[in-house]
């Protein structure tokens, strides 16, 4: 025997499971024996599973190998696609192995292999320019502490990209514009395949406020150029609207030969009166792909000094339409149905006088009269609905109202509540700061349940709320229908307690961190007995009575916080989708490792991998000064175990001296890589690459 290859099988196994797989790679270069022993196919594919058992090419082969109708409902339409291309296309194994080890050696050093520039177009604010964002005004908070000063908010940026599909939507820049140009300058790109295909969205005349792409769909908030009516001496209101657009993978047998397509969905108006175009009128959103959730706080303008105006919309965008209420300003074109609920009940089975036909503008007919067509449950509902809209009582009622110092930092949806998550710091300060800021640092999210459950066996004491879109086009068909019942279908109310959970960051002069981080990364500290809970609805979160808590949770090991890692393991294949965090858990990220804040963070869950960006001023009596770094954290058999890297297991200092566990492995980019990728405090991305925006305005592609 003169080298491992020739040992028996079993034994080579045996050897090469020592190896890190960068070892493994190089010796591929020993000689040709050694090259085809490395290289090949069941050898690589069984060093792929070895070390790195979470990359995305094992689960999306492990997914596809199973039949497409097996998978459960809940899986995305796009990765029905994908699946179904990878399972067309066989996979070299050993080109793989390969790639997957160069991607994670770069992740656990810190060390960028490729990066990218991508220019953005730049925005003007004339009327009629090819483009222009203005985007929504943050709240007017900031960290202050004796002379240091950081940011607490940042605006949102002009690009986003969609963990889920892979693709980056951005406005591209151009150098000159043609004659022939239709205003398509948003762009959409794979960056898996360098694929990039424009938005059939005209952005002339526009100005953008909000761009943002999940669950396959694409929003578009944004306000005409000119004016819609004077609201007072000083400020002029511009009307607002939302376009939504499907993005679909296509499968690869199609004609075609594109793999991705856009196609229009519908328009809504998104406020009734409009907005002025300031930095005083704010207005936060998300969206799944059924609902669209949008929150609005308005300063009073009225010479007493009120509150602020408030209120949350929920909207079902399922039903797609091809109106556009931003084309039709007097809205002569709106798609109405014949069937009124205003109208009197005779008028329902079609029998109706003289007297009653001019009032309500019904024609008269010479010839027999027949009962009138009722519009189908279909047409009735078709396009953007808004199912529920709770003004300033509602948001008392449920302790949500913002006032003057308002707390909210974004909104969240799920399949059957809006989640609210709010945020206070103790060292904010600015005009909208808290009065009675917390010890520390606190978050808490706040679910409402206001979507109808798909089944009406989900809310037997409320039958009303119980039907969604899907039961009300089963029941089209329906004639025998009353119409109380039709109007109890289409608008009945959600009923359910509200879910409460919040956190605030254990933080002294010893440093000590969130103690819901901590246990989910295996670390030794107290545990509360409790976490968040179903409440009875209050005026104010600070004054519940524990009598109120109906069914409290444990929260010792929840499921995708912080990290969908060793909870959810099953033979099940595991989807980005299905592994976020529920956003009813307070986002106690945010200070896990307080007095530094995580600005901003990327999360992979179904591959184990985070990036998290933190920043924290110089503090004299909490932290010595932390220059603001971008840092990797990797948990789990594949990053540790595995010998996958050289990084050590981390060690932080308290202020007093005394060492404190790290978290998790964790590894530092180069300092410089903060201004080259949260300049504008976000980054985005997986496992492959991270996505953000340097000092230039140019977005930053750094792949792995």
């Amino acid at each position: 025997m003169r080298d491992i290859t020739e040992l028996p099988h079993d034994l080579f196994l045996l050897v090469i499971w020592y190896l890190p797989p960068q070892t493994c790679i190089c010796c591929r270069a020993v000689s040709r024996r050694w090259h085809a022993a490395f290289t090949s196919p069941d050898i690589a594919l069984l060093l792929l599973r070895w070390n790195f058992p979470r990359c995305r090419e094992l689960r999306l082969a492990a997914a596809a190998a199973a039949p497409l109708s097996t998978l459960s409902a809940s899986v995305p339409r796009n990765l029905r696609a994908e699946l179904a291309n990878v399972a067309e296309q066989p996979r070299n194994w050993s080109s793989t192995f390969a790639e997957v080890a160069r991607r994670y050696f770069h992740l656990n050093k810190g060390r960028p292999r490729v990066v990218e520039k991508l220019e953005l177009a730049q925005s003007s604010r004339e009327n009629g320019s090819a483009f222009s964002f203005r985007c929504v005004a943050p709240w007017n908070r900031f960290l202050r502490l004796n002379d240091k000063v950081c940011n607490f908010h940042y605006p949102d940026p002009v690009w986003w990209y969609s963990q889920e599909d892979g693709l980056l939507v951005y406005p591209a820049a151009i150098d000159a514009v043609p004659e022939d140009w239709d205003g398509y300058i948003y762009h959409l790109v794979d960056l898996a395949t360098a694929y990039r295909f424009h938005v059939p969205f005209d952005t002339r005349s526009k100005h953008i406020r909000r761009v943002r792409l999940a669950h396959g769909v694409l929003i578009f908030e944004w306000a005409e150029a000119l004016p819609y009516h004077q609201l007072n001496d000083r400020e002029v209101v511009h009307r607002h609207f939302v376009t939504a657009f499907d993005v679909i993978r296509e499968p690869s047998r199609t004609a075609s030969g594109a793999p991705w397509t856009v196609k229009f969905r519908s328009e809504w108006k998104l406020h009734f009166l409009g907005l002025p175009l300031n930095q005083s009128d704010r207005f936060f959103s998300t969206h799944t792909d059924t609902h669209y959730a949008v929150y609005f706080w308005q300063p009073n303008r009225s010479l007493y000094q009120d509150d602020p105006i408030e209120q949350l919309a929920v909207w079902d965008i399922s039903s797609p339409s091809p109106y556009r209420p931003s084309e039709d300003p007097k809205g002569d074109k709106r798609p109405v149905a014949n069937r009124t609920p205003s109208l009197p009940t005779g008028l329902w089975n079609g029998h109706h006088s003289a007297g009653t036909s001019s009032i309500y503008g019904l024609t008269d007919s010479s010839v027999d009269m027949k009962p009138s067509r009722r519009a189908s449950l279909a047409e009735a509902t078709a396009g953007p609905q808004v199912i529920r809209r709770m003004a300033w009582r509602e948001l008392d009622f449920y302790g949500l109202r913002q006032r003057a110092t308002p707390r909210l930092r974004s909104l969240a949806l799920d399949s059957q509540s809006v989640y609210v998550i709010e945020e206070e710091h103790r060292w904010a300060a600015g005009q909208h700061s808290s009065l009675t800021p917390p010890r520390v640092h606190l978050v808490r999210s706040t679910g409402i349940p206001v979507i109808p459950a798909p089944t009406p066996s989900a809310q037997k004491p409320y039958p009303i709320a119980a039907r969604s879109t899907s039961d009300l086009n089963a029941a089209a068909g329906q004639d025998n229908l009353e119409p109380s019942t039709l109007d109890n279908i289409i608008g009945g109310p959600v009923h359910g307690p509200i879910w409460v959970d919040s956190c605030g960051a254990n933080g002294d002069v010893n440093m000590n961190f969130c103690w819901r981080v901590a246990d989910a990364n295996g670390t030794d500290r107290p545990r509360a007995t409790s976490g968040g809970a179903w409440l009875r609805p209050t005026s104010d979160h600070g004054q519940e009575d524990p009598s109120d808590q109906l069914h409290p949770r444990a929260i010792e090991n929840p499921v995708g916080w912080p990290w969908s890692l060793g909870e959810t393991v099953s033979s099940k294949p595991t989807f980005a989708s299905e592994s976020n965090r529920w956003p009813g858990w307070a986002p106690c990220w945010r200070h896990e490792d307080f007095p530094y804040l995580t600005v901003t963070e990327m999360v992979d869950f179904a591959a184990g991998v985070r990036v998290a960006a933190r920043r924290c001023f110089m503090l004299e009596t909490l932290s010595a000064h932390v220059k603001p770094t971008v840092t990797f954290e990797a948990t789990g058999p594949s990053a540790t175990d595995q010998g996958n890297g050289d990084a050590g297991s981390a060690t932080r200092r308290s202020s007093s001296g005394g060492a404190v566990p790290a978290r998790s492995n964790e590894v530092y980019f180069p300092d410089h890589m903060w201004s080259e990728l949260v300049a504008k405090g976000h980054i985005a991305g997986d496992e492959r690459w991270i996505v953000g925006e340097d000092e230039q305005g140019r977005i930053t592609v750094v792949r792995f």
